[in-house]
Parts: C-alpha cells; sequence; structure tokens
C-alpha cells in the first residue's frame, strides 16, 4: 500500500510546472530578467540552493540576456559582377549560402528536439529536482529564441539569393566571357585529368585489394594516402570542371542559345550528381533561364532534368516541420506514418471481425449475440490502441494526453452516462447471454417482439406488428425482461371461456378437446406433458369461467404459432355446434312497490 501511495505521490508532484513565458517574450521580458537577477542574489544571501545551481543559473541568464539582444544579420555579396570569374565568385557565394540554410535547417531540428526533451524536464519535474527549475526555464527560453532567430536568418538569406541571382542576370548582357573554344579546351583538358586519375585509383586500389590479403600494414597506409590525395585531387578539377561548365552557361544565356544551353544544361547536372554541394547551381541556372529565356519550348525540355530536383523538393517537404504541437515538430512524413498505422489498426480490426465469424462455425454453441459483441468491441478496441500508436509515433508526449484526457473524463461522466451505461450493459448482456437474436422478449404491455440485432449501444425489437423498436442495453439491466425462449421454445397459452349455468363440465372439456385434437391449428400434440387441458377458473355472475391451456412454440419460423382468435374461434364453433349455451352478462331487476 505504502509503494502505491509513493507512486501516487511522485506522479502528482510530476505536473506542478509549467514553461515559462516571460522569458522568451523578448518585447517585454528586460524586467523579468531584472526579476530573476534579484531572486538569483536573494537566493545566495540564504543560501537556498547549491552554489554550484546558482553559478549555472547565472551563466545561462547571461547566455539569455545576450540571444535577447541579438540583431539577425547576414553577410550580403556586395562585389561588382563584369565579367565571367566574378560571375562565378557570385555564384560560389550562392553555393555557400545554401550549405548555410541547410546547415541552420538542421540545428534548428536539433533545437526543436531539446526544446521538446526540457518540457518534458519541466512539465514532469520531481521534488528533487525542484532546485534546477530555474535552469531548465532559461535553457528552453535560450533555445526558443535561437529557433527564432535561425528562422529569420533562413528567411533573410532566401530574400538574399533572389538579389544576387537579380544581379547575375542583369549582368548578362554586359559580361565579358571566355570564347567558347577557350572554354571547351580547358573541358576537355579537365576531363581528360578526371579519366586519367580514375585509372589511377583503380590500379591503386587493385594494390589495395591484394596488400590487405598480404597484411601489410606499412603498404596498405601508403596506399590508402595516395587513393586518399588523388581522390582530393579529383574534386578539385571536377570543382573547376562545374564552374567551366557554369561559364558556358552564362555565356549561352547571354546569347540566349536555348539549344545550346539545354545540352550544357544537362552536362552540368551528370557533373553535380557526382558533387552534391554544388547542387544550388541546378535551381541558380533553372531560375536565370527562366528570367533570360521565357520559353515554354525551354520548360518542357527541362522537365527531365527537373526529376531529381523535384523527388529532391518532395524528400524536403516530407521532412519539413508543418507544425510545432507540445515542443514536438510534426512532419508530413509523421502524419503519412501516423496515418498508415491507423489504417493498418482498421484492416487488422477487419481481420479480427472475419476471424470471429469463422470461429462461430466451429463453435455453435456461441450466440449470435456473443459473437456480434464481441466483433465490435474487439474491432474498436484494436482502432484504439492502433490510435494510441499512431500519436506515440509522431512523438506526441502521452502524459499531456493523459491529462487531457482525464480532463474529459469527468465531462465524460456527465454528459455521456447514458451511452457508458448503454455500452456496459451491451458487455453485460453478452456475458450473461440472458437475450440473443431470435429470442421473444416482452418488456412491457406495449412492447413484445422477436429481438433482430444485439448492438454496443441498443438493441433492435421487431414487434408482432412488424415494427423495429431500437431498445437501449440500459433497459435490459434496470428492467424486468420477459424472456419467453430463453430455455425453452414453447410456452403455454390461456385462452379463457364461458358457459352457462347448468352445463356440464365434463361434457365441455370433452367436445373442446376433440375439436381442438380433429384440427389443422399448430400446437404441441406430440409431447406428453405439454398436452392441452380445460381448468375451471371461476363462477361468475352470468357464467362459468373455463379456461383452455394449450402448448404453443413461441418462434417457430417454419410454422407460424395459431393466434389465440383462433383458439376462442375453434372454442365458440364447438359449443355452438353442439347447442351449448354461451352466456352474456344480465341484470335482473327487481322492482318494489
Amino acid at each position: 500500500m505504502k509503494f502505491f501511495l509513493l507512486l501516487f505521490t511522485v506522479f502528482t508532484i510530476s505536473f506542478t510546472a509549467t514553461i515559462d513565458t516571460k522569458l522568451y517574450d523578448i518585447e517585454n521580458n528586460s524586467k523579468y530578467f531584472e526579476q530573476i537577477e534579484n531572486n538569483i542574489r536573494i537566493s545566495i544571501q540564504k543560501a537556498e540552493k547549491p552554489s554550484e545551481i546558482i553559478e549555472d543559473e547565472k551563466k545561462y541568464l547571461k547566455i539569455l540576456k545576450k540571444a535577447n539582444t541579438k540583431i539577425v544579420s547576414i553577410e550580403k555579396y556586395n562585389k561588382e559582377i563584369a565579367n565571367s570569374n566574378e560571375a562565378i565568385n557570385a555564384l560560389k557565394f550562392l553555393i555557400q549560402v545554401d550549405e548555410k540554410e541547410n546547415e541552420i535547417a538542421n540545428l534548428s531540428i536539433e533545437i526543436q528536439e531539446n526544446l521538446s526533451y526540457l518540457k518534458k524536464r519541466i512539465e514532469n519535474i520531481l521534488e528533487i529536482e525542484k532546485n534546477r527549475l530555474l535552469i531548465y526555464q532559461l535553457q528552453f527560453a535560450y533555445n526558443k529564441i535561437e529557433k527564432n532567430n535561425l528562422e529569420k536568418k533562413i528567411t533573410l538569406y532566401e530574400k538574399h539569393k533572389i538579389e544576387v541571382l537579380n544581379k547575375i542576370e542583369a549582368a548578362l548582357n554586359n559580361l565579358n566571357i571566355e570564347n567558347l573554344d577557350t572554354l571547351n579546351t580547358s573541358l576537355t583538358t579537365n576531363n581528360k585529368q578526371i579519366e586519367e586519375i580514375d585509372n589511377n585509383i583503380n590500379l591503386l586500389k587493385a594494390n589495395l585489394q591484394r596488400e590487405k590479403i598480404n597484411d601489410n600494414i606499412k603498404k596498405i597506409e601508403e596506399l590508402e594516402k595516395k587513393v586518399f590525395n588523388l581522390n582530393t585531387k579529383k574534386e578539385d578539377i571536377l570543382s573547376l570542371t562545374i564552374y567551366l561548365s557554369s561559364k558556358k552557361l552564362l555565356l549561352f544565356l547571354k546569347e540566349k542559345n536555348e539549344k545550346a544551353f539545354l545540352e550544357e544544361f544537362e552536362n552540368l547536372n551528370s557533373l553535380i550528381n557526382y558533387s552534391k554541394k554544388f547542387k544550388y547551381l541546378n535551381e541558380a541556372f533553372l531560375k536565370l533561364s527562366k528570367k533570360r529565356l521565357n520559353n515554354t519550348k525551354l520548360v518542357l525540355a527541362t522537365s527531365n532534368i527537373k526529376i531529381t530536383s523535384f523527388f529532391d523538393s518532395i524528400k524536403t517537404f516530407f521532412n519539413t516541420t508543418l507544425v510545432v504541437f507540445n515542443e514536438q515538430a510534426i512532419t508530413p512524413m509523421s502524419l503519412i506514418k501516423a496515418i498508415f498505422l491507423i489504417l493498418i489498426g482498421i484492416l487488422i480490426g477487419k481481420i479480427y471481425k472475419r476471424w470471429i465469424l469463422k470461429v462461430s462455425s466451429k463453435w455453435p454453441n456461441i450466440s449470435e449475440m456473443s459473437l456480434k459483441i464481441s466483433s465490435n468491441v474487439g474491432f474498436y478496441l484494436i482502432i484504439f490502441i492502433t490510435f494510441i500508436i499512431a500519436l506515440g509515433s509522431l512523438g506526441i508526449d502521452m502524459t499531456s494526453i493523459s491529462l487531457i484526457a482525464g480532463a474529459l473524463s469527468i465531462g465524460i461522466g456527465f454528459g455521456l452516462q447514458t451511452v457508458v451505461s448503454n455500452f456496459i450493459s451491451g458487455i453485460i448482456l453478452m456475458f450473461e447471454r440472458t437475450i440473443r437474436i431470435g429470442d421473444v422478449i416482452e418488456i412491457n404491455d406495449l412492447l413484445k417482439g422477436t429481438v433482430t440485432d444485439i448492438r454496443v449501444r441498443s438493441t433492435t425489437v421487431k414487434t408482432f406488428d412488424n415494427i423495429d423498436i431500437v431498445v437501449p442495453n440500459s433497459s435490459f439491466i434496470q428492467n424486468n425482461v420477459i424472456n419467453w425462449t430463453l430455455e425453452d421454445k414453447s410456452r403455454r397459452l390461456h385462452v379463457p371461456f364461458g358457459v352457462a349455468y347448468g352445463t356440464k363440465i365434463e361434457e365441455v372439456k370433452e367436445i373442446v378437446l376433440r375439436e381442438l385434437l380433429n384440427s389443422d391449428l399448430t400446437f404441441i400434440k406430440n409431447d406428453k406433458d405439454k398436452q392441452p387441458d380445460i381448468r375451471f377458473e371461476n363462477m361468475n355472475n352470468s357464467s362459468v369461467d373455463l379456461e383452455l391451456l394449450v402448448w404453443i412454440k413461441t418462434n417457430d419460423k417454419l410454422t407460424p404459432n395459431a393466434l389465440k382468435s383462433d383458439f376462442l374461434l375453434l372454442i365458440y364453433n364447438a359449443l355452438y355446434k353442439n347447442n351449448i349455451e354461451i352466456p352474456f352478462p344480465q341484470l335482473d331487476l327487481h322492482i318494489k312497490r
């Protein structure tokens, strides 16, 4: 018992702290920082916290104040562009900017993960860690401000990239570029050098494999160093080749030579595939070509080239943060994964339903009601479990969900108590099996009929007038229910009738029973324990009251039951046929003078 009390105490304490949003409110947090500094000084005077924690608080507060006043700015490209080399330098700058953007994007993801972790530490902080609460709050605020600054920087970089591209496009008309023959000669020389380096690398790798077999460590290290140096040299030459190809593209843009531009653009794209750090050149020249050439034919011709960048864009999109929930980044990929898990759950639920139906053929003793409720409850339970798993795959902290669920459960308890009551009643009916599909039941004088369907919340009863009535399951638990077919499918029908005083009762019984046995009415004849009988009921004012007791099958679909009116008609005809008087109410008046 003490252990459970301890767990309850820990669970309660772990939800006492909340995020201090004032710390990262840049416009209004300066005075709040002063208040925190004053609190730290008071803590020092009163020796409320260990000295190392105080030092950490002061350190993180200082870092936070610095981040709070930080002005977000970027390095801009302000150089003139008059020749091809200066244009290439501008493109190099754009490549560096694109790399910085990618680094910032990755850093932003890491910071978001830190925020998620710190939020959990703050909201779930234990009593033994409460001295470090301010440190966690300061770290959270710093990461929050730093993430906002990074997002601002990315916006500035994107804007400046457009500015530099516009600057290159504006300089094209007067751009001094080497002639085409000179550029082609340089490219041919570079390609030969790359081919020669590749041959040397392949030769060295063959020798390296042989030395590894001989386990010659010294020779292995020597060959690996040579391969590394050749690869470095190859990358340098490849970079020069890419920039020479870029110069050709600038030349073709200047001359507005669409055909030559497309051919060289394909060549540049193949070179970029060997060195991904230049991938922004692809995007840059596509944008320049749209502005410079602005030709539909060009757009269609470059569609195949765009496929690679299109898939890269899709990959980037699926890993882009759509929204941050509870300091947890939600991406399209994580949403698709969650939806996929839910669909898998629905599929498993349907397979479970089919399995239940398959099992029912092997166990005929299982009632149809039990099968229906088992399949429905199992189906929704499977979906609920997969939904929880899907939320977990999004990285959503389930403790916060449990808090919301706990708060809603109170409202659900009051607002949906009827629904919950019916649901629980359905479960009870499944296990007790007191009411099954096909049973003939009677809840009150107005509600009699056959059970046609049982669901989790309600049961459908078809009355003898062929009217479907939906009855809440709780009615079967809270009220008295007559089940005519619970154990035995037959029931005894009471048919009252009367004869006049002076009539021989034995003769009446003989006549009525003889006529009944010779009739075509449907009732139980072959069971010796359920033979029809006539019982003396009462001596009334005007008649001697009798009652015909006959057993019938309650719900025999093959031989429909004879109705009570059929038996009354048979009795009337039998009495009339044998001249037995059927009395009617009489009142004698005696008048005195």
